[in-house]
């Protein structure tokens, strides 16, 4: 935060910069009469059905350059002073930071957002920091690549310098097919404002993700998230939480974390790191200035009673919420719970038809939800990205192992109706 006089001060108006959620209905419960702003784009205005509890809602253009966010932002101002602007998901992250700095109101400085969303940016300051040395190198070309391998050795991570979902995040097993796989990352990222790709050795290792809630600086790390990835792919296949892990190893994992969060000067709100632990080191993939994706944040609340859409909604109104979230997760280490969630992986190609199944599935014992994300006449196919996949449920057990088993085996018992193109009828 590169503003702090107004943090304990009444905010009256807040500005909110891209997708609502539902954290904001959340501070209108806390502070009755809140007054809020609303800046994004025609797609996430669409997507979130803005409400009209707002007192005024802008739209800008899908890539408007930042002097036309700041322009809209001065107008709200004019009209209303603003008393803080925050920002809940990735896209709006770089123009928050400079709407915050020209009204001169608490947020993530511009610095901090361009060294979390910059990939290279991210890596440097990491091994400035001692946190973690892993080599990178933006590329263009497969020449590039091919002489990053040689010097750092195979296999190597390709992906979008900015991306998301897992998209377009591809291995290279040697130099025979890095012009193949560089092909794919190029294809999946030419929608996205960076043209060049990050390259970086592969580390052999487990994955997990740390969920953490930090103020004036302070980080608490929320729970330790193992993680499951689709066979072959880099996209996510379940989560389990807290993650089944000697309190020595998540002590060293939370340590690396909090550590990677000072290096990139992140002071306030929630994050969700993602790591690969070896031997003898905790590797940072990325960071995020958000909650954590894929109903992390229902778990964490069933599993370990810290709200983090609670806590973020009292940040936005200036409430500190590290002592309420402390208590929290004291008071759930006497009554340990772990929550998991696990996602369907269709084999069949072909056009939906319906799933049969759910409706059973959420009267089991332990499950909270099961969420049938594709609609018949969708088409199924091979899971290359987050988007992809058609279902999950997500229960909650008293061990890690008892979770996992519930979702894994109601996910199993989903069935999938596929059209399948020149099929019997």
């Amino acid at each position: 935060m590169h503003v702090n006089h107004q943090a304990h001060e009444p905010v009256r108006h807040l500005l909110v910069v891209g997708d609502e959620r539902d954290i904001v209905a959340r501070a209108r419960e806390l502070r009755p009469g809140l007054r809020t702003s609303v800046l994004c784009t025609h797609q996430e205005a669409r997507k979130t059905g803005i409400t009209d509890s707002h007192r005024r809602v802008v739209v800008v253009e899908a890539g408007a350059p930042l002097d036309e966010w700041i322009a809209a932002a001065r107008f709200v101002h004019a009209a209303e002073p603003v008393d803080r602007v925050v920002c809940y998901g990735e896209e709006g992250q770089e123009p928050a930071a400079h709407i915050a700095l020209e009204l001169g109101l608490p947020w993530h400085s511009p610095e901090t957002v361009r060294a979390v969303d910059d990939k290279r940016l991210m890596r440097e300051r990491l091994a400035a920091a001692g946190v973690d040395d892993t080599p990178c190198l933006e590329a263009t070309t497969a020449e590039e690549i091919t002489a990053f391998g040689e010097r750092v050795g195979y296999p190597l991570i390709c992906k979008p310098g900015r991306g998301v979902g897992s998209q377009g995040v591809v291995r290279c097993e040697g130099p025979a097919d890095v012009a193949e796989k560089l092909e794919v990352t190029f294809t999946a990222a030419a929608g996205l404002p960076r043209s060049a790709v990050l390259v970086e050795p592969f580390h052999e290792g487990e994955e997990f993700s740390v969920e953490c809630l930090s103020e004036n600086g302070e980080h608490i790390a929320l729970c330790v998230t193992k993680k499951f990835l689709v066979p072959g792919r880099f996209v996510e296949l379940g989560h389990v939480l807290p993650a089944p892990l000697p309190a020595s190893e998540e002590e060293r994992i939370v340590a690396a974390v909090t550590a990677a969060l000072d290096a990139l000067g992140i002071r306030e709100g929630a994050t969700h790191t993602e790591v690969i632990v070896g031997e003898s080191t905790v590797r940072i993939v990325e960071t995020h200035l958000r909650q954590g994706g894929d109903r992390i944040p229902y778990l964490l609340r069933e599993a370990r009673g810290a709200d983090i859409v609670a806590a973020l909604a009292r940040q936005s109104i200036g409430v500190p919420s590290l002592g309420e979230v402390r208590g929290a997760l004291e008071k759930a280490a006497g009554e340990p719970r772990s929550a998991a969630i696990w996602y369907a992986v269709p084999q069949a190609t072909g056009e939906l038809l319906e799933v049969r199944g759910a409706e059973e599935i959420r009267t089991r014992s332990g499950v909270c939800d099961v969420v049938i994300r594709s609609a018949p006449g969708d088409r199924l196919g091979p899971v290359a990205r987050s988007a992809d996949r058609p279902a999950h449920v997500w229960a909650v057990a008293d061990s890690p192992e008892a979770a996992l088993e519930t979702v894994r085996g109601a996910v199993a018992d989903l069935r999938f109706v596929v059209g399948i193109p020149g099929g019997l009828g």
